[in-house]
C-alpha cells in the first residue's frame, strides 16, 4: 500500500473519527503535505482506520488514514490479521482503545512486545521493523 499525505492537521478528521483529545489543531508531524508514504499497518478502531506509515528519513507512526489518499491500495502478500479480542496479549487494546483488529506484516500482527516496542521508539524494535519489511538504511 501507498499512501498520499493530503494534511497533516486534525482538521482532516471528521469530528466522529477524533481520538484522545484530538482537535483541529491537532498536529501530525513530521508528516509533510503532497509526500508519498508506505502503508505497513492497519488499526482498525470503530469508526476510524489508521495507517502504520514511515519513509526512509522518518520512523513509522500510526496516523488518521483521513490524512491520506490511497495511490496503491493494493495488500501486500504475506499481510496477515490479528482479531485483538481473540488474542490475549493484544486484547487490552480492544479493552483500553476500542481498536477492533490489526493488519500488517506478520511481526506486527504477531508480536505484542514489537507493537507496543514501535510506539514507544524502542531501537530494537525500530531495527526489527526495518528487517521485516527489508528497508534500506543510511
Amino acid at each position: 500500500m501507498f499512501a498520499i499525505c493530503i494534511s497533516k492537521f486534525g482538521s482532516a478528521v471528521p469530528k466522529s473519527e477524533r481520538l484522545l483529545g484530538e482537535t483541529d489543531e491537532t498536529d501530525y508531524s513530521p508528516l509533510r503535505v503532497g509526500e508519498g508514504y508506505a502503508v505497513y499497518g492497519l488499526l482498525h478502531f470503530c469508526d476510524r482506520v489508521d495507517f502504520l506509515v514511515g519513509s526512509p528519513e522518518q520512523v513509522p507512526f500510526w496516523v488518521p488514514s483521513s490524512l491520506f489518499d490511497l495511490a496503491d491500495a493494493s495488500l501486500p502478500n504475506g499481510w496477515e490479521f490479528c482479531f485483538t479480542r481473540s488474542r490475549k496479549d493484544y486484547e487490552a487494546l480492544a479493552d483500553v482503545f476500542k481498536i477492533k483488529c490489526i493488519v500488517g506484516y506478520p511481526l506486527l500482527v504477531n508480536d505484542y512486545q514489537h507493537y507496543v516496542g514501535l510506539i514507544e521508539k524502542d531501537p530494537k524494535e525500530l531495527r526489527r521493523f526495518i528487517e521485516e519489511n527489508n528497508l534500506q538504511t543510511h
